[in-house]
């Protein structure tokens, strides 16, 4: 299977957790956090490199550290 089919699978799949208003978060989601003084906007994206899903940051920087929900709001 290509890196594409596989990321292709969980295309706006629930993955199991829940922002700080109680929203699912799904594949492909836009959420918004803060961090460092100002919020930010990220997309929920799945990692075949770390097998998980994780946060992309709005310069493509894949964050490889588990998500924290309790801090995101779901904006989409």
């Amino acid at each position: 299977m290509s890196n594409r089919e596989t990321t292709d699978l969980f295309k706006n799949q629930f993955i199991g957790i829940y922002d700080k208003n109680g929203n699912q978060l799904h594949e492909g989601d836009n959420v918004r956090l803060y961090h460092n003084g100002s919020f930010v906007i990220c997309k929920i994206v799945y990692s075949t490199e770390w097998a998980m899903f994780c946060l992309q940051w709005p310069d493509g920087y894949k964050n490889k550290w588990p998500m924290n929900p309790d801090r995101y709001e779901k904006i989409n």
